[in-house]
């Protein structure tokens, strides 16, 4: 039977064993993995950066380094010596920042929270050995959902009329859809303008060329995607308005004349007021 010496030289020998065996399973030269395309997320929320090892191996023992480009001596996060290091490192990002998957299999995806738009752009995704690294850049937008567009119009002779739609407080630049009433995208004579705020917030400003006779009605659409997105309506009818200014011009006309007949018709009656009547008296 084991005595207490014995057990505790059999466990000092397993865990050197196990130092050696993890050290022996860090490869050469290994490659970093991060996605293609850039990671979006609404502003305020929450969002995940993959990044990992290839091949697949412990990244207990290496150094990884989270950071925006050229801010390689201020990460936004430091692993080193297996624990993540209070400094040095970017003071906007403190307490929002952490690992997460596994290290043991060389998961070193970075989470983020509390987006603001300033945490949108590239970050670097650097691991080292004591003999190798690589480093991969993946990019992250911010979305933010602007206002309802407005749209109204003008006329321009020849049957036509100038629609525009505006919409603000977009982020990244969105894209702007117009369609008639069954559905069908109109892309002839549209054009758009983008600006910039001190923000950093888009706006956007489209107009385009369109003949009451084609559609009852027009939309626009300015979005981000399929799922975020704002859309107007505006119904370009000249006849209609025309009606309701010519209603309004009667209407107008029809007051006017009917004031001045009870003007004159209440003169008529003080002329007509017998000669005993007080003139101080109030007319009844």
């Amino acid at each position: 039977m084991m005595d207490f010496r014995e057990m505790v030289i059999a466990i000092w020998m397993l865990v050197f064993v196990s130092v050696l065996f993890c050290h022996a399973e860090v490869p050469d030269t290994f490659s970093v993995l991060v996605l293609d395309g850039p990671v979006s997320a609404k502003l305020g929320d929450s969002v995940v950066l993959p990044c990992s090892l290839s091949p697949s191996f412990s990244a207990v023992e290496l150094e990884v380094r989270w950071y925006r480009p050229n801010q390689f001596t201020t990460p936004i996060l430091l692993y080193k010596n297996q624990k993540i290091q209070e400094s040095p490192v970017d003071p906007q990002y403190r307490d929002r920042v952490s690992l997460i998957g596994s290290l043991e299999e060389g998961n070193v995806s970075l989470k983020l929270e509390k987006l603001t738009l300033s945490d949108k752009g590239e970050y670097e995704c650097h691991i080292s050995s004591g003999t190798w690294y690589d480093k991969g850049t993946t990019s992250l937008t911010v979305n933010v959902l602007g206002s309802v567009p407005v749209l109204s119009f003008t006329e321009t002779g020849g049957g036509y009329l100038n629609v525009t739609c505006v919409s603000d407080g977009w982020s990244p630049q969105p894209t702007v859809t117009w369609r008639d009433r069954e559905g069908n995208e109109i892309k002839q004579d549209s054009n758009v303008m983008y600006k910039t705020d001190t923000e950093d917030l888009v706006s956007v400003s489209s107009w385009l060329l369109f003949s009451p006779s084609e559609s009852e009605w027009i939309s626009c659409s300015v979005s981000l995607s399929d799922q975020e997105k704002r859309e107007g309506r505006i119904v370009p009818h000249r006849k209609a308005w025309r009606a309701f200014i010519v209603l309004l011009v009667i209407s107008l006309l029809a007051f006017s004349v009917l004031s001045t007949l009870l003007f004159i018709l209440h003169k008529k009656r003080d002329h007509q007021k017998p000669l005993g009547t007080d003139p101080t008296g109030i007319w009844q």
